[in-house]
């Protein structure tokens, strides 16, 4: 890396001088030799990508260069029309041959249909269009999505901005008059941690699983249970007890800090699954994202987008300003040269106590005294965060507030 690192500066200093020099003329740069030429081209590349795409998990620049003859072929996708352009400005300056092949996002033969709602309980979300791929997150039912790529694996972005691959089948696909009739129709929010539809009131016969935060169109009523339907049209019966009036919940719920650390001990013992984000499993930054969105709050993805929301709290003095509720990120500190790094995520629950998925959702301690003390995390805390009180602001979004649950323009 380190090696790679130097030979893309050292191109980019000669090339300032051979490329950039406004004493060059343009007959000169004509003349530049096709190598050198490529590599200005690579290092173009990867200049635009690092400056529009700095988080390569909620936006895309997947270009590629490719030579024939006398001709510069760029191909690949991007979520940026604007880095294009930036590209393109800068390899036209130098009067080669560029042919432009490069796919601004989403895909034109997904024709109108670039919207969509998740059909499953939860569908699993990876870096490929494979079910070898590694997963990346999960989406629950009912979720809205923007579908970026078509195929048999659609390449989708979620409410938080985070983009991966799903099978199609997880997807009801959308135009934007049948997106905004689904994400403006009243709504049912199951509220357990686990449960079931079913095809008739009081029936055994199961439709799907259904898990916290899965969200259905609200049909009708019949005794104790609500009609339901899917994205896909399939009709089921949820029972009043484990489901709400989705308007009537989001007035309900009440952002405070006890509510976040008793609802957290909801999920006490759930499983470790990495890139999980459901109550059947979890990873450390998807519990903590399943918690906050049970209160209405969308939350950054990954422990390392979480790690700049909020508002930093200062943690040195014996954890006294921390507060329950505030998020503690552990990892490492920048040192020797070495930039912080950010590989986990906990809620505090006071009392120097955290909650946290680490092979199961469980609680550990900052105190050295307490039978729980966490000596391998308290020992590589970075810093902590406070979510309660900043909402909207960077990073954090309400449910009401998120574009992606808004009817599109």
């Amino acid at each position: 890396m380190k090696k790679t690192f130097l030979l893309l500066s050292l191109i980019a200093v000669f090339l300032c001088g051979c490329l950039q020099s406004c004493d060059i003329s343009k007959s000169d740069k004509n003349q530049i030799s096709e190598a050198t030429f490529d590599k200005y081209c690579q290092y173009a590349v990867d200049s635009v990508r690092q400056q529009f795409v700095p988080d390569r998990r909620v936006n895309v620049f997947d270009v590629k260069i490719n030579r024939a003859d006398d001709k510069i072929i760029l191909t690949g996708v991007t979520t940026l029309a604007e880095a294009k352009a930036e590209l393109l400005n800068r390899l036209q300056t130098y009067g080669k041959n560029i042919i432009d092949s490069i796919t601004v996002l989403p895909e034109q033969d997904l024709g109108d249909e670039v919207f969509g709602a998740v059909t499953l309980s939860v569908a699993s979300m990876r870096t490929s269009g494979d079910y070898s791929a590694e997963m990346a997150t999960q989406a629950l039912l009912g979720m809205p999505v923007k579908i970026l790529q078509n195929g048999n694996w659609l390449r989708v972005q979620t409410p938080e901005g985070y983009i991966s691959y799903t099978y199609a089948g997880n997807i009801k696909r959308m135009n934007k008059q049948q997106f905004n009739e689904w994400i403006s129709s009243p709504k049912i929010i199951f509220t357990e941690n686990y449960g079931f539809a079913y095809t008739e009131p009081n029936s055994n016969d199961i439709v799907s699983d259904l898990v916290a935060g899965n969200m259905l169109k609200f049909e009708d009523e019949s005794g104790q249970y609500y009609k339901v339907s899917y994205p896909d049209g399939r009709i089921a019966y949820t029972d009043k007890k484990q489901s709400k009036k989705s308007d009537e919940w989001i007035s309900s719920v009440n952002l405070t800090e006890n509510n976040i650390a008793t609802y957290g001990k909801r999920f006490m013992g759930v499983p470790y699954l990495w890139g999980g984000t459901s109550s059947k499993a979890m990873d450390c930054s998807g519990f903590v994202k399943t918690v906050f969105f049970m209160h209405g709050i969308i939350l950054q993805r990954d422990a390392s987008q979480q790690y700049y929301t909020g508002q930093p709290i200062d943690i040195d003095d014996d954890f006294k300003n921390l507060k329950t509720g505030d998020l503690l990120f552990f990892g490492s500190k920048a040192q020797n040269g070495k930039k912080e790094r950010i590989g986990h995520v906990a809620i505090y629950i006071g009392n120097k106590q955290f909650i946290h998925e680490a092979t199961q959702v469980k609680i550990g301690s900052l105190d050295p005294s307490s039978p729980n003390y966490d000596k391998y995390n308290a020992n590589r805390l970075v810093r902590a965060s406070r979510i309660i009180g900043n909402v909207d602001t960077k990073g954090i979004t309400t449910i009401k507030s998120n574009e992606f649950y808004q009817q599109q323009k």
